[in-house]
């Protein structure tokens, strides 16, 4: 996917968002109202992308991030009704690097994402909701060809979302959720100290799990 389309497709979801905004109701006019907060915990896969450009003896599309499964945990504040801010954590996550299917190190990422959603009407106790934000990926604890090479430490990126959750109750509910990421990660020469190629992990995360509405 082309910068110029995965940017329009963010700014799509994020207008979605925001133009509901002007047609919901606020959610706390009365005492009956539910808390703005929300607490889900899931099970995320993390699934990579095999991408990078070609560079420093390189072949293109040769290096792959391993996918990874780990729970992780997000707290949503709803401003109104429909219009909501998520905020997901997690512990790093490890992965193993392959080059040409040939293991050659590894690293830790800790990847937090902060989203705008629009939670949609009228389905009952089923309730989906689109998203899009910015993820931060911070690498960490790279060791890759006996430390011949490293990788940028702080990199930014975008995301879109797509989830439902199922209400049991008045506070709990299960949650599915899908998120397409895309993010660029430098891969840097420890002899030169300049970067050799650009790695495109992009993943998909995917989560089931449980949520509380306080």
């Amino acid at each position: 996917m082309k910068f110029s389309t995965k940017k329009t497709l963010v700014a799509a979801v994020a207008l979605t968002a925001v133009a509901g905004s002007f047609a919901a109701s606020s959610a706390f006019a009365d005492d009956d109202a539910p808390s703005p907060w929300l607490v889900r915990v899931r099970m995320l896969q993390v699934q990579t992308m095999q991408g990078n450009d070609a560079g420093g003896g390189v072949p293109a599309d040769s290096i792959k991030v391993a996918n990874r499964t780990q729970p992780e945990i997000d707290v949503s504040y709803f401003f109104t009704h429909n219009i909501s801010a998520e905020l997901v954590g997690s512990y790093p996550l490890s992965h193993q690097v392959q080059l040409n299917g040939n293991y050659i190190g590894g690293l830790q990422e800790l990847p937090p994402i902060l989203n705008l959603q629009y939670h949609f009407d009228g389905m009952g106790n089923f309730v989906p909701y689109v998203g899009a934000g910015m993820m931060y990926l911070r690498t960490m604890n790279v060791s890759l060809l006996g430390g011949a090479l490293g990788l940028q430490q702080n990199n930014w990126g975008e995301d879109v979302q797509l989830g439902a959750d199922y209400k049991l109750d008045n506070h709990w509910l299960l949650n599915a959720d899908i998120k397409k990421t895309w993010v660029s990660v430098g891969l840097d020469s420890a002899a030169t100290g300049g970067t050799i190629l650009q790695l495109h992990p992009d993943p998909y995360i995917m989560g089931v799990g449980v949520g509380y509405r306080f």
